[in-house]
């Protein structure tokens, strides 16, 4: 890891995926929450060839809530229990909508909210939702088997500072001096026995002028450097 002192890192780390030939999608869990999805870049370390066709951020997180939502829409299975004998009904209901409440269409009503004796059964938890931040890549393989890989993406999230404490010896003519680096992390991975790489000043990143000519938009980007450090 690469670490600068304006909440931005460079990762690279070796992962071991078992690919098969031809179309592959790989989730890549613990990243960063906050990675820059545009430079992430894969490779093979023993010796494949992939073709990249398309790779997806999946940041929505599995919550009761976000899970809700993504059912509007779709069916799911209301279990009502009675207070008294502990029996339980099933009835099924479609959500309508999620906006400050759910409402739900019945074979033969319309109601909002969910009642304190009941909760809500789902079928399955939808593709797209996460436990963790993931980044998914669609690719081709040349070859079947165990590949030793690396994946390097810019993220933010980290800082450091250093810290130096001067300790004078009792002749006066002599000192320790001892330094301390600080390091935050609040991209929401965990990088163990990460070899790190300190480096201060600010990063030299480019950003065009907007032009309106012609309606084009010219967006931020890396420099050549820094997306040389990536494809290493």
């Amino acid at each position: 890891m690469t670490i600068y002192n304006e909440s931005l890192a460079l990762v690279r780390e070796e992962r071991d995926i078992f690919l098969d030939q031809g179309r592959n999608s790989i989730a890549m869990r613990e990243v960063s929450a906050k990675i820059k999805p545009e430079t992430a870049s894969l490779r093979s370390l023993s010796g494949g060839r992939f073709t990249l066709f398309e790779q997806n951020f999946d940041f929505d997180l599995l919550t009761p809530q976000a899970l809700l939502d993504k059912y509007v829409g779709k069916t799911v299975t209301i279990i009502h229990k009675h207070p008294q004998t502990g029996e339980e009904k099933h009835e099924q209901a479609i959500v309508l909508a999620n906006n400050q409440g759910v409402v739900l269409r019945f074979a033969d009503r319309i109601e909002t909210g969910v009642s304190a004796d009941a909760r809500i059964s789902y079928a399955d938890v939808p593709s797209n939702l996460r436990d963790r931040p993931t980044l998914v890549i669609d690719l081709e393989n040349d070859r079947a088997g165990k590949q030793r890989t690396e994946l390097s993406y810019l993220t933010e999230g980290f800082s450091w500072k250093a810290d130096y404490v001067a300790a004078l010896a009792d002749n006066e003519e002599t000192l320790d001096l001892a330094g301390w680096v600080t390091l935050v992390n609040r991209s929401g991975a965990s990088y163990e026995n990460a070899r790190l790489q300190l480096v201060a000043g600010d990063v030299n990143r480019v950003l065009d002028e907007l032009v309106a000519d012609r309606g084009m938009v010219f967006e931020a980007k890396i420099t050549q450097e820094a997306a040389g450090l990536i494809a290493r």
